[in-house]
């Protein structure tokens, strides 16, 4: 009975001291649990917990009863190795007991481990969807390389391990008891150098455990070389990645043949042990380590002798496999090529006829915008804007590319940063701010049409809920519904205050205090009398942290967008299905596979997280859908208004950019000869600056056969190692033509203008760099924003807005005018449409609406009684800027005197 009661509390302390050990893993747990209920994804969750238990079980008893019969098998050798049996039962007994103990947490940590790292690639194997293509060398179909191969290899290498451990162990084991014995039986007179590994000891001590290590080791070698053989596609040894011709023709045979002698010498060495004739061991590893010598020494020979001489021919077939399969990986493959002549004719019905894409031309750049939105429009030092987004909307019937930041609370300038500040009353931030890219105001600052706190909207967009709970900044926790009322928004020498009333949260009970305040490590949670059983805290409240915990075998788009959309805020991230593991496709920033597969909408407000699966093609999104039911749906559900606002994202297309620059080439031997490669046009983005690489912009145009106007994601490429453009990339992603891609291939006989050749060009320009040097001094520095190239019709556009920025410290930049070029043509103008005018000589009062004009100053006719003065200001402006041209800064100075006295007057 006591001996119960001791084993009992003993049981009970060993318990209570794995509960404090593993505290915080167990608390976590049971927040996890909470939380995944909260947001829906319970299922998600317990999906990794149930197939970790599944592997963990049938692990554990395999591993304990192996190293439980191993453990068993090497004592009865020792025994016959001794030829003495000691008998003493109390030191068996606790002997096994130990060797149980040990064999207990051994095989739990094994278990462990196993499943952990395998559950995922186990779903993986068993949940395959084929890719209905097969590799051009083995013809396997592409799902065994990316779903099972992984998992193969992964526990190939952990197999290898173990029987070469176990060989190793069996080894150590005899050779220690055999100095044992040396020094007790037999003393140390005798020279170590007579132990022979060959001896029969060895053979008699562990001969049967040897054999079959031995043999096992010979088949995971066997089994290796056919993994080299299905590895070739991954291969790097040619001039394209994946199998090259001596891959093919000298590896894969040689491959095979070891693999075949490697089972031969399996069992050739399993016998010998038996029989101890060792012999036949080293005739098979030596035969094997020929064969492996004869594959170094044939590739070498063939490589150099037959193939370097006559590569480009043997080599094609290989190259037109890499091209093909990186194209399809890549998703390149079905681009609509187009060639584009650049006839530089268009006429005044042609710019009339595509004032869609005229209006909707970017002068805002995004750098001196969202540095104006930090400036002007976080109101309280606490808010910030994190980053602003291109965005397309129909403002007031007419379709507008905008510009749109989220004004998020930034916790970090929160004075005093207080617990209770930083976490129950500046839980939120508030509100979007929007501007039309292609409209400046006089001043030539972004013109709002959605600003300030509370909201004060001068569009047709309605926006009801303009909290932000959850977006890209919110990295900490906010307990909400305290009996602290949360900061809403300033108003005047007052605060607006809220109380939340969305529904995401978990409830804050004691039990839930407890928990937190463990987690967090903070007491406060238990010690605050401002938090009642009606509060919650929200957690995970930064979108990429929130998605990344739901779906983590996703990657996402570095930079997720907010929109607007029946009254509320949401926010869209795109998700990635990759793969590392396509045959014969180029790698590229660690993968050499992706797809665009899935969309996820969060509501700012609520948290509310939905993925949705836009390429229903996908075998990999088709896979993840089998492993996680419930997940994913169809993006159908979705209301047309947020779909309207999907775009094609930057992160895949640059990656796309990166692989077209070469596999925009389909022809072998072209693509041999290197003679046609492409790489992303650079840019200036200051006069004299350096050349920087240029961020992919979102353009609004009218693609060749398109009906309308669309917005597109555009990319200029050059020659490589030449500034003159080649062509123009670009990504479709209106209505049903979400994810087409198009290409513009200029004549290569003929020089296109990249964006770094326009500079130069403007630089050379007399009249637009004088007025360069004439505003690049005296305080001030020029800075030029994003070049955009339009193309219309048959015909290239080219804008680049111009900002004066003060030299000082919280100086604001300001576009003051508009670079405008088209053939030979080039003009610095107030705005695109007075450039236009000029150019093809049309009545800008027949435009129905001129953008770049301040909406304050749009359309207001000057009373009759200053017409005079209007002309002789006119007269002014014209000689001033004759005077500019001839270099007679004196006369400049002069007229602009003059000119400023006439505005003086007609202001009053």
């Amino acid at each position: 009975m006591v001996k119960k009661k001791k084993i009992a509390l003993g049981t009970l302390i060993f318990i209570l001291a794995l509960c404090i050990i593993f505290l915080n893993r167990i608390v976590n747990f049971v927040i996890n649990v909470e939380w995944f209920k909260e947001v829906g994804y319970l299922s998600v969750y317990f999906t990794k917990i149930i197939a970790m238990c599944k592997l963990i079980v049938p692990i554990f008893i395999i591993s304990f009863a192996g190293i439980w019969l191993y453990y068993k098998s090497l004592r009865i050798s020792i025994i016959k190795y001794r030829k003495v049996v000691e008998v003493n039962s109390n030191k068996d007994k606790t002997e096994r007991r130990i060797v149980l103990i040990v064999d207990l947490i051994i095989s739990f940590i094994i278990s462990y481990i196993f499943a952990a790292t395998y559950w995922y690639r186990i779903l993986q194997f068993t949940n395959a969807v084929p890719f209905n293509v097969k590799d051009p060398l083995l013809h396997l179909d592409i799902s065994f390389y990316v779903f099972k191969l992984p998992l193969i290899r992964s526990v190939y290498n952990a197999f290898l391990s173990l029987l070469i451990f176990l060989c190793l162990v069996t080894l150590l084991t005899y050779f220690l008891l055999n100095v044992k014995d040396r020094f007790t039986s037999r003393g140390p007179r005798r020279k170590f150098g007579n132990m022979d590994i060959f001896s029969s000891d060895i053979t008699r001590f562990a001969g049967k455990q040897l054999a079959v290590l031995a043999a096992l080791i010979m088949i995971f070698i066997s089994m290796g070389y056919m993994l080299k053989c299905v590895g070739l596609v991954y291969s790097e040894n040619g001039v394209a990645f994946g199998a090259s011709y001596t891959d093919v023709h000298v590896s894969l045979l040689f491959y095979k043949i070891i693999a075949v002698a490697s089972m031969v010498a399996a069992v050739v060495i399993f016998v010998s042990i038996i029989k101890s004739k060792f012999k036949f061991i080293v005739i098979s590893i030596a035969a094997i380590a020929i064969l492996v010598v004869a594959k170094s020494v044939s590739y070498f020979v063939v490589q150099n002798f037959i193939v370097k001489s006559n590569q480009k021919t043997l080599e094609q077939p290989y190259i037109k496999y890499d091209i093909d399969y990186t194209r399809k990986a890549y998703n390149i493959d079905n681009i609509n090529t187009t060639p584009f002549q650049v006839k530089n004719d268009l006429t005044t019905q042609d710019i009339q006829n595509n004032m869609d894409t005229i209006n909707n031309i970017r002068i805002n750049s995004f750098d001196p915008t969202l540095e104006f939105y930090n400036q002007v429009q976080i109101i309280r030092y606490y808010y910030m804007f994190n980053n602003i987004d291109v965005d397309r909307y129909y403002i007031n019937g007419k379709f507008n590319q905008i510009f749109i930041g989220a004004r998020e609370i930034n916790t970090k300038a929160i004075e005093p940063n207080t617990w209770q500040n930083r976490h129950l009353v500046y839980t939120h931030g508030y509100g979007v701010v929007m501007n039309k890219v292609n409209s400046v105001t006089s001043e030539g600052q972004p013109d709002f049409v959605v600003k300030d706190m509370p909201p004060q909207n001068s569009t047709n967009i309605k926006l009801a809920d303009p909290r932000i709970y959850f977006g890209e900044k919110t990295d900490d926790y906010a307990v909400v519904n305290t009996k602290l009322d949360e900061f809403d928004y300033p108003k005047g020498s007052d605060n607006a205050t809220n109380n939340y009333h969305g529904t995401a949260g978990i409830r804050l009970g004691i039990i839930n205090r407890i928990l937190f305040a463990i987690n967090q490590k903070d007491i406060n949670f238990l010690l605050s009398r401002d938090i009642t059983k009606e509060s919650k805290i929200l957690i995970n409240r930064n979108i990429k942290d929130r998605v990344n915990k739901i779906a983590p075998f996703l990657k996402y788009e570095s930079d997720p967008y907010i929109i607007m959309s029946g009254g509320k805020l949401y926010w869209i991230l795109d998700g990635y299905t990759f793969s590392n593991e396509y045959p014969f496709s180029q790698p590229q920033d660690g993968l050499n596979y992706i797809r665009n597969s899935v969309k996820v909408v969060m509501n700012a407000e609520n948290g509310n997280v939905k993925f949705y699966i836009m390429d229903k093609n996908d075998p990999i999104i088709k896979s993840y859908a089998k492993i996680f039911p419930g997940l994913f749906k169809d993006v159908n559900e979705l209301p047309a208004d947020i779909v309207r606002h999907f775009k094609y994202p930057k992160d895949m297309f640059n990656i796309q950019c990166s692989i077209l620059g070469k596999y925009h080439v389909t022809n072998p031997g072209v693509f041999y000869s290197g003679e046609d490669v492409w790489e992303v046009a650079k840019n200036q983005r200051e006069v004299s600056g350096e050349k920087n690489s240029i961020e992919s912009p979102y353009v609004v145009m009218k693609p060749t056969g398109a009906s309308k106007e669309e917005m597109i994601l555009l990319q200029y490429f050059n020659m490589r190692n030449k500034d003159n453009m080649v062509a123009l990339f670009g990504a479709r992603m209106d209505g049903n033509n979400y994810g087409k891609l198009i290409l513009y291939k200029f004549p290569p006989e003929k020089t296109v203008y990249s964006p770094y050749l326009f500079k130069q060009k403007l630089n050379q320009d007399t009249t637009i760099s004088q007025q360069l040097s004439l505003w690049n001094k005296n305080g001030s520095t020029v800075q030029f924003g994003d070049t955009m190239i339009v193309p219309i019709k048959n015909s290239l556009l080219y804008v680049e807005p111009m900002y004066l920025r003060a030299n000082g410290k919280d100086s604001i930049p300001e576009m003051k005018r508009v670079i405008v070029s088209y053939g030979d043509k080039i003009l610095l103008a107030q705005g695109i449409n007075d450039a236009l005018s000029q150019m093809f000589n049309y009545d800008q009062g027949s435009i129905d609406e001129n953008p770049n004009i301040d909406n304050n100053s749009k359309n207001q006719i000057p009373p009759s009684g200053d017409s005079d003065q209007i002309k002789k200001a006119k007269d002014l402006y014209d000689d001033a800027i004759n005077s500019q041209k001839n270099g007679d800064w004196a006369k400049y100075g002069e007229d602009i005197k003059e000119l400023g006295k006439i505005i003086d007057s007609l202001n009053k």
